[in-house]
């Protein structure tokens, strides 16, 4: 969730137009006073409150008061971004940038250099809120070991301030902010050679072409993996037994890539994570904690449901996700422009405003339902694949397992002669179907993650859900193979529903003339 927050504030800038900041009555230096004052506050406060919960961890309720410490941290990440919203509208700080950015003859403010300068106060409130939490995190790590110890992993001594401070900038703000400002290199290198090739001057001061955004946003997006597999710090899992078993798996599920990297976190991190629309540039990742702490079954299980995430392509649905809520945008825009300008009321202020409410919307709304169900899909993923992996199909191939892997229809049916599926398991293998033993591994490794990580396992992720809601959720489909055939029809019902909402948003663009 903390890269979608950092992701957001980036189209929130590149959303923002001259205009769109209300009027103020405090003046430039105090209204700069109040929006700065809220972020140094906020850092302030939250890391005074985690030095006092850290020092009482000892006699509190350990896990109370580790759920307390993510609901202040959720709230507080939530807050950096609305306040932002709130100077570009409210305290001018657009305003304030645009001053120094703008001239008579070119307008920086949508360039590189004005989204580093136009964004840099909310991320610099983000990375204070990393001192903020330093100090309860540590305590809750020492306070995890004696869970670790009870179930056989390895301790770490806790990192130093400066290896946390460090991994959390490769892992969060790097992660995301790269590639968003190679895109705004690549997409100003494209709109300089364009002006430069018609012999005109460089005017930056014209309405953005979004063609030169997409052009630059899909070069990027396709390569990015190259440079985030750097940022993340990685380097290829080494040879062995365990290798061997994870590019098994995706030959046998038809699943092509690049490499599988070992993400090296210092023994921070428990994860995985999949990067790559194209085999060419796909890398599959483990890190370093998670190859340590679990076995190799629980390994594959995870690796699976990576690999869930490639079967079921849910990053282009993703973006099909996304394009369909920002036609929806566009096109209300467009609309109420027109209502506005009709009822004769401005329509800078009252415009923005309204993308701005648009878009948390749709963030709040709808993207945490979407990414949830996508992983629950791969959840489901890893779990048959594992009683697949368990019941032995050497002969089956890709597509055998691709349509036993997501048996999106007729479940219960015969299994198909090219599948050799031996020994039988009680619900028989051909339903496709979560098993039991499936549900069992991946859980198994669900809460060896959550351990770990020292997450606990009820805490609610907007995301992904509960670590014990995902859990349960496979036990109750391994006890009724009708449930499994539901949840795909669901998921078929979800893909459908997305494709009719990108050919509406389209028409809604069209109709009200967003579109020229």
């Amino acid at each position: 969730m903390s890269r979608i927050l950092i992701l957001l504030m980036f189209v929130f800038w590149l959303a923002w137009k001259p205009g769109y900041s209300l009027p103020t009555t405090l003046g430039a230096a105090p209204s700069l006073a109040i929006f700065l004052g809220a972020y140094f506050l906020l850092v302030i406060g939250t890391g005074i409150w985690s030095r006092l919960l850290g020092d009482r961890l000892a006699v509190g309720n350990f896990n109370r008061s580790l759920n307390r410490l993510n609901k202040v941290l959720f709230a507080a990440r939530i807050f950096v971004p609305l306040w932002f919203i709130v100077g570009m509208f409210l305290f001018g700080w657009a305003e304030d940038v645009g001053r120094i950015l703008r001239h008579s003859h070119f307008d920086l403010t949508q360039t590189l250099p004005g989204i580093i300068l136009g964004t840099l106060p909310a991320f610099v409130a983000w990375a204070g809120l990393w001192w903020s939490q330093y100090p309860a995190d540590i305590a809750f790590r020492e306070q995890g070991i004696v869970s670790q110890f009870e179930g056989y992993l390895p301790v770490h001594k806790p990192p130093t301030f400066r290896s946390y401070f460090a991994s959390n900038v490769r892992l969060q703000l790097l992660f995301m902010v790269v590639p968003v400002l190679v895109i705004s290199l690549l997409h100003d290198l494209l709109r300089l050679g364009a002006t430069m090739t018609v012999g005109t001057r460089w005017e930056l001061n014209n309405a953005e072409n979004p063609v030169t955004w997409l052009i630059a946003a899909g070069l990027i997006f396709l390569f990015a993996p190259e440079i985030l597999r750097r940022v993340l710090h990685t380097e290829p899992l080494p040879n062995g037994p365990l290798r061997r078993r994870l590019e098994a798996l995706c030959r046998r599920t038809g699943v092509r890539y690049r490499e599988i990297l070992l993400w090296k976190t210092q023994n921070n991190l428990g994860n995985a994570a999949v990067m790559g629309f194209i085999p060419q540039v796909r890398y599959i990742l483990l890190s370093d904690l998670l190859v340590e702490t679990m076995d190799d079954e629980q390994i594959e299980a995870v690796f699976a449901h990576e690999l869930g995430h490639v079967v079921h392509k849910h990053m282009a649905w993703l973006v099909v996700f996304f394009v369909v809520l920002t036609l929806l945008v566009v096109a209300g825009g467009a609309w109420i422009e027109k209502w506005m300008g009709n009822a004769g009321i401005k329509e800078g202020p009252a415009q923005g405003i309204v993308i701005a409410v648009a878009y948390l919307l749709k963030f709040f709304l709808l993207f945490g339902f979407v990414s949830r169900r996508f992983e629950r899909q791969a959840d489901v993923f890893a779990a048959r694949t594992m009683e697949l992996s368990r019941a032995s199909v050497p002969n089956s191939s890709a597509s055998d397992m691709l349509i036993a892997a997501r048996q999106l229809s007729l479940a219960t049916c015969a299994p198909s002669p090219k599948i050799a599926l031996a020994p039988p398991r009680p619900h028989g293998p051909e339903s496709g179907h979560v098993g039991n033993y499936g549900a069992t591994v991946f859980g198994s490794a669900l809460h060896r993650v959550a351990v770990m990580n020292n997450i606990p396992v009820r805490a609610r992720s907007w995301c992904h859900g509960s670590i014990a809601t995902r859990m349960q959720y496979l036990r109750d489909l391994s006890t009724d193979p009708a449930r499994t055939q539901r949840f795909d029809r669901f998921m078929l019902f979800l893909y459908g529903a997305l494709i009719f909402g990108l050919f509406a948003g389209a028409a809604f663009c069209w109709a009200s003339n967003a579109i020229p």
